[in-house]
């Protein structure tokens, strides 16, 4: 039987915990449900940061080794990236193992939760914040993201959860378990620094304060300093580095705190963060029932914690998680406020403990538990709502998950032949999603290009995914030089451009050949043909579209410019003037180290006639030059042209008739 101390759910001596152990297993069945019920439909959903980690990941398990800060995609700390890498081992470069990982984490932060509520606010402490924790929209959103934030708001808890527990007993083990979480924690996400600095220099009172205690706590903090040294040690040899993302999104000055503050007002029961990749765009973070319960559990703050001083102590961590946020862009920022939903949750629990002891005064124990739980069902059940349909299926969550391409990937490995080229725009390969899934790709040639750059065509069969909604000219451009059909649209509603589409293209036999003009070979690096014909007369103010054809004879080592010069008689090289030009690099989005000799990169080079320029004779030049060195590559074909440029095309500049 249960010995009645207020709500608490405290069992007798003589029988073992039935009722708060059951209470605490059906609450964490609750939120593992609210972590995985979307896992699913979030299979084709990877976000650009996502990626980067899982790309992270897989580069450790192919070559493995220990570093404490990964450089890609302005600088993370590695922990979450190690914490991710078995799944992957287990389950594929997938976006289902890292989102995985990611409930995983949530699920083992509602265990830590229930300690830290423990140490704080007692059993029932613990029972009431596990309870708001494990259908917290908040909490629940970020457990579907594979961010190391999540490993920041699990190893917080903890630390915290054991440090107060080794000033409770006093326990070297305890003591050391404390330290060492608190050092790990460096490794999570640069918003825990707060945090780090925080709670280290409640320990280091401990230490100068407290004559009993001080061996443990100096213990902890030897532990903690021990375990931050790899991360310490690379931060003082690479401060412009470690600090990059960190100084990039600062913002200090005082109107940005101000506007910080104003945003953070709103966020609470008004309008919460914009960004969809945090949030359900513009969700407050309380409802009006976990509001009411929060006010509650500031009153009830002082009176369930354990020791004098915890009330003060969970405000200061609060506040700790609270302050990247407020010093920074974008507020309310979620993520970077991310180690405030565990606190917000136990407030909101210490709550909900009040109201079941005010109840006592009417019900009898039984019914006086069930009426904060009874509040909580439509609160779990807007949780739902509001991530399962609102989120999953809103336009800017197709954006910020990158489904465009995880779909493209998705379907390229379903029903994409295995020696198809397979090509991805507006991309590059330096894409982490690319990267990320290239064993869904694989053994299939993979390119990427941006088509408003530039347009590539292997000599056979090939597949484009197209991003619909950036690009929606990209089938009639294309199917200029290939027979292009759909395989797959994007499934919206048919009166809406679809927002990706998939296309098979075979492209045109005459494409490799001369179509217009004689192929000119830059040294043994390139042919270049014209592919569309020039007006033999042009006016003074004309735009000229120069279409060429650019066939690699093999792989440059170096990254090629062409430029496009308009030339007169004298020539430049004769003294005469330069009267235009439309210099650009070959394709930048895909880079010449990635080229393949059987494929033909098409580029529209754009020259613009003067207006004041004298009519007569003109010549169109092409020329190859390396960035950023600039000297020439030397024509190798045909013979009988100027060493370093190729007259393209002659014309007559005409004046316009009135």
């Amino acid at each position: 039987m249960l010995i009645k101390q207020g709500c608490r759910l405290t069992p007798s001596p003589k029988q073992p915990i039935t009722f708060y152990n059951w209470g605490i297993l059906l609450l964490l069945l609750c939120g593992v449900f609210f972590r995985c019920a979307s896992l699913t439909p979030m299979n084709t959903m990877l976000h650009y940061d996502e990626a980067w980690n899982g790309a992270d990941a897989a580069a450790l398990i192919e070559h493995p080794r220990l570093i404490p800060f990964l450089t890609n995609n302005f600088g993370r700390e590695s922990g979450w990236v190690y914490w991710i890498t078995p799944y992957i081992i287990a389950l594929g470069a997938s976006p289902f193992a890292v989102h995985l990982a990611a409930a995983v984490t949530g699920i083992l932060t509602l265990a830590a939760a229930c300690r830290l509520g423990r140490e704080l606010f007692g059993s029932a402490g613990a029972f009431w914040g596990l309870a708001v924790l494990s259908i917290f929209y908040w909490h629940v959103h970020l457990s579907h993201l594979a961010l190391r934030a999540n490993l920041y708001i699990l190893i917080g808890t903890l630390a915290a959860a054991w440090l107060l527990r080794a000033w409770r007993t006093n326990t070297r083990r305890a003591w050391i378990t404390g330290g060492l979480w608190l050092g790990l924690l460096a490794y999570t996400y640069f918003a825990s620094a707060a945090w780090i600095i925080y709670t280290s220099l409640l320990v280091l009172g401990v230490a100068f304060f407290d004559r009993r205690r001080r061996p443990g706590a100096i213990l902890a903090l030897v532990c903690a300093l021990i375990i931050i040294i790899p991360i310490g040690s690379y931060f003082c040899t690479h401060p412009i580095q470690f600090l990059d993302r960190p100084a990039t999104v600062s913002s200090m000055t005082r109107d940005g705190i101000t506007h910080n503050l104003q945003c953070w007002a709103a966020a609470w029961f008004s309008q919460g963060d914009l960004n969809a990749e945090f949030n359900l765009p513009g969700r407050p973070i309380l409802d009006p029932i976990t509001g009411f319960l929060g006010a509650l559990g500031l009153v009830g703050l002082g009176f369930f914690s354990r020791h004098r001083g915890y009330a003060l102590l969970f405000i200061g961590w609060g506040i700790a998680a609270w302050l990247p946020s407020l010093f920074s862009n974008f507020a309310p920022h979620f993520l970077r406020a991310s180690g405030m939903t565990v606190a917000i949750a136990l407030l909101v629990g210490v709550g909900g403990q009040l109201l079941a002891r005010l109840s006592l005064q009417f019900f009898k124990k039984p019914l006086a538990v069930l009426l904060p739980l009874l509040l909580l069902i439509p609160v779990g059940q807007a949780t739902f709502v509001d991530f399962n349909r609102k989120w999953i299926h809103h336009p800017e969550t197709f954006a910020f998950m990158e489904q465009h391409i995880n779909h493209s990937i998705t379907y390229v490995h379903e029903h994409v032949a295995p020696d198809d080229y397979v090509y991805f725009s507006p991309f590059n390969l330096g894409h982490p999603a690319i990267i990320f899934r290239k064993a869904d790709l694989a053994p299939r040639p993979v390119g990427a290009f941006d088509s408003h750059q530039c347009l590539v065509l292997p000599n056979h069969h090939a597949v484009y995914a197209s991003l619909t909604m950036y690009e929606p000219d990209f089938q009639r451009n294309l199917a200029q030089w290939a027979d292009v059909i759909p395989l797959y649209e994007d499934p919206v509603s048919p009166v809406v451009q679809p927002r990706y589409t998939i296309f098979a293209a075979d492209p045109n036999p005459n494409l490799f050949k001369n179509s217009v003009q004689s192929t000119v070979r830059f040294g043994d690096l390139l042919n270049i043909h014209l592919l569309s014909p020039l007006s033999t007369t042009v006016k003074p103010g004309d735009t000229l579209p120069i279409v060429l054809g650019i066939r690699p004879l093999k792989t440059p080592n170096i990254s090629p410019s062409i430029f496009v010069h308009l030339y007169g008689i004298p020539t430049p090289n004769e003294g005469g003037p330069l009267w235009a030009q439309a210099d650009s690099q070959i394709c930048a989005s895909y880079p010449a180290h990635l080229w393949r000799t059987e494929e033909i990169i098409i580029q529209t080079f754009t020259l613009y006639i003067p207006p004041g320029i004298t009519p007569g004779l003109y010549t169109i030049a092409i020329g190859v030059y390396p960035f950023p060195s600039g000297e020439r590559l030397p024509i190798t074909a045909p013979s009988n042209t100027p060493p370093d440029y190729f007259i393209l095309h002659e014309m007559t500049i005409v004046v316009p008739t009135s």
